[in-house]
């Protein structure tokens, strides 16, 4: 099993057990029968500080995947999903003013519930696209997770834009669970499956959908109660996370950190100064920020080489791949014919 940050040991929410129980129910099984075997009651994962290891969180979704003998729990998981279920980051993103406001607060503030798991969400090229990077490997909890979350985010968005119709393209980097063909006629979206990246991308048209709840004042409240519990947490990448939005969602994604630093309401000095502090610089950022869009674009087969490094702000295909080597080791041609290596 693979863990990279210590924040992984924060463990998972236990009213995500809860969550897991309404679908198992629907096979007739109750409480006792997924929570017993851990020494775990209802009344226990519902407690607000509640949290479950990643190890006794995998082996609970191994017996519900047993009881169920469903090979596809994450997607019923999904489907289930509220946006309520998520506490003061759900309640913040339901008052959001819309869609756009609604995934920056998602991806800056989803560790708090999920510790192994960060979002990027982007504004670059054609579409808006929102990419998962899981820090877990440990199965069938890491898949399972992905796929609850990524079919969570689309009936929530369809649940606070009051729009029924939202459709996108669904990027997987893992098999076909056994069985999942029969959920494909169910998605609106385009879904596929063993592909390099966990992404998904849809229409820029939807980032200004308004959200039925919207609410400046309580949205306000609920981002503050998040910012505390980033304190309590010790969270110290906060002003790269910031950073990483600003060029995440410009359409001018080479923005100088001068452009950055103005937004920040900060002069590029000390910017500077405290990216250092949490061990990081802005350059390190912007290539964290290409590469990811770049990877996104080279998986795609409609975007050259010469639209590519355009797109990134390179003033030619040489340069952009000098600078993606130094990211990966590898050419970009190289990276298209088998990004898995």
């Amino acid at each position: 099993m693979k863990i990279t940050s210590t924040r992984q040991h924060q463990g998972v929410p236990g009213v995500y057990g809860l969550l897991l129980l309404d679908v198992v129910s629907r096979w007739g099984y109750n409480d006792e029968a997924l929570f017993a075997p851990f020494g775990l009651t209802s009344e226990q994962l519902a407690q607000p500080d509640y949290r479950m290891s990643v190890e006794v969180c995998n082996e609970m979704v191994k017996l519900a995947l047993r009881l169920t003998g469903e090979n596809s729990l994450g997607y019923h998981l999904g489907a289930q999903m509220r946006i309520s279920i998520h506490g003061f980051i759900g309640y913040a993103i339901m008052t959001a003013t819309d869609v756009t406001d609604a995934l920056a607060l998602a991806s800056r503030f989803i560790h708090l519930r999920l510790p192994f798991l960060q979002m990027y969400f982007s504004t670059f090229g054609p579409k808006a696209t929102i990419q998962l990077q899981c820090d877990i490997d440990i199965q069938p909890l890491r898949n399972e997770i992905i796929l609850a979350l990524t079919f969570g985010i689309l009936s929530m968005a369809k649940a606070i834009t009051g729009e029924a119709n939202l459709t996108g393209e669904i990027d997987f980097d893992f098999e076909m669970p056994e069985g999942f063909q029969r959920y494909l006629e169910k998605v609106d979206s385009q879904v596929k499956f063993d592909q390099p990246h966990l992404m998904a991308s849809f229409d820029k048209k939807y980032l200004g959908l308004s959200l039925v709840n919207a609410d400046p004042i309580a949205s306000q409240i609920a981002i503050n109660q998040c910012e505390a519990e980033l304190s309590a947490l010790g969270e110290r990448r906060r002003l790269a996370m910031r950073v990483r939005d600003i060029l995440s969602n410009s359409e001018q994604h080479y923005l100088s950190i001068e452009a950055v630093a103005d937004r920040l309401h900060m002069s590029d000095r000390t910017l500077k100064r405290q990216l250092a502090a949490e061990g990081t610089s802005f350059s390190t950022l912007v290539d964290e920020v290409r590469y990811r869009h770049a990877t996104s674009l080279l998986s795609r087969t409609d975007y050259s080489l010469e639209q590519i490094a355009d797109e990134l702000g390179y003033s030619d295909v040489a340069n952009f791949s000098r600078a993606f080597k130094r990211w990966s080791g590898r050419s970009p041609s190289n990276w298209r014919k088998d990004p898995y290596l």
